[in-house]
């Protein structure tokens, strides 16, 4: 199974209540040991196995990035990660995340079970430490996506684990790749074609950081997607990154081996209206995440968002000119931005499938 969510940020870490045994399945489940590098990097393993299963497209963490996750402070989320031994082999891994700013109703999970060991119990322990953990901390609902084909949103095995399991449908999200190297001149030809009609605004690319000038509208910028992004059944709240935060998050990125090559607009007033942040990993620089994009309503109507992809994209082809795709994910009733993608060249794989469990239920 690969019960899976994307965080927004990295996480702190904070270990919960002690091991589970489950009688009769073999299973014990028990806070993954900080402490120990090996049994990280067996976690890790498991959780590999389990994101890339008939999923050759699979974007993963490596070992560092992983590692430096879990140990990192955050003052943005908590992390509980947890293991499910069978037989004393980590079978598989959850990790569940605390929003501590905002959104603090909800928590976020992920759950993966090695194929290798499913059908022994370990995925339904860990989902029910995960429900457990967030019922203790007060919170009333769990979030996690289901990645599967397209043509199995009803009937794939992990959707009926998830049914089983108290979760109910709310979003669709669909995965799409954009193959790399693009045809410069056809970037060109889009930049210039989305250039007419903002007049005025100006598209910058920054690698790494951003200037310091630009942070705070960036954050309120950013902070806007929770809410302006369709997110069906779910009812989220504005985010809270600030420039503190953020530049917390730079921080971790530099111990990952990642680097964040952000593009935004800037309006005439000189504030952020408009972003796209791509992440290019030094362990697997082949693959590009696209992590948002967003333009502010108020500036909608003068193709800033397919100005600010495409001058992301050009730039990332000057800095990482290695790299063979980029993976983004949108909500599939997302018209406007599904369509700057299409236009731009990125082709479906998969759909993310959004589901919550209300503990009160």
């Amino acid at each position: 199974m690969a019960v899976t969510t994307t965080p927004r940020t990295g996480s702190s870490t904070v270990s919960g209540p002690g091991r589970s045994d489950h009688p009769g399945t073999g299973v014990v489940v028990r806070p993954l040991d900080l402490a120990d590098d090996a049994e990280i990097a067996a976690a890790h393993a498991a959780r590999v196995a389990s994101c890339r299963y008939q999923r050759p497209w699979a974007k993963t963490w490596s070992l560092r990035e992983m590692a430096v996750q879990l140990r990192s402070e955050n003052s943005v989320e908590r992390l509980e990660p947890y293991v499910a031994l069978v037989d004393g082999h980590v079978a598989g891994m959850a990790l569940l995340w605390f929003p501590l700013l905002d959104n603090t109703q909800f928590t976020w999970a992920e759950v993966d079970v090695d194929p290798a060991w499913r059908d022994r119990g370990a995925g339904t322990a860990l989902a029910e430490r995960v429900a457990e953990r967030t019922a203790a901390a007060g919170r009333r609902t769990v979030l996690v996506e289901v990645n599967v084909p397209d043509d199995e949103r009803e009937n794939h095995p992990h959707v009926r684990f998830a049914e089983r399991h108290g979760y109910s449908y709310a979003n669709t999200e669909v995965r799409r790749i954009l193959d790399l190297p693009l045809d410069p001149a056809r970037l060109e030809a889009l930049a210039a074609g989305a250039a007419a009609l903002h007049e005025g605004y100006r598209v910058e690319s920054f690698v790494g950081g951003l200037p310091e000038e630009l942070r705070e509208s960036y954050c309120a910028c950013w902070n806007q997607l929770a809410v302006d992004a369709p997110t069906g059944e779910i009812d989220f709240e504005e985010e809270a990154l600030s420039p503190q935060t953020y530049a917390e998050e730079l921080g971790r990125l530099e111990q990952q081996g990642r680097t964040m090559l952000h593009t935004v607009a800037i309006a005439p007033g000189g504030e952020v209206v408009a972003y796209n942040d791509l992440v290019v990993s030094a362990d697997d620089p082949d693959e590009v995440m696209q992590w948002g994009t967003l333009v502010r309503r108020e500036h909608r109507g003068h193709r800033l968002g397919m100005a600010v992809k495409v001058r992301g994209l050009q730039e990332l082809a000057r800095f990482a000119p290695q790299a063979r795709r980029i993976q983004t994910c949108n909500a599939e009733q997302n018209a406007h931005m599904v369509g700057v993608n299409l236009e731009l060249g990125f082709r479906k794989v998969e759909v993310l499938l959004s589901y919550q469990r209300h503990l009160d239920d």
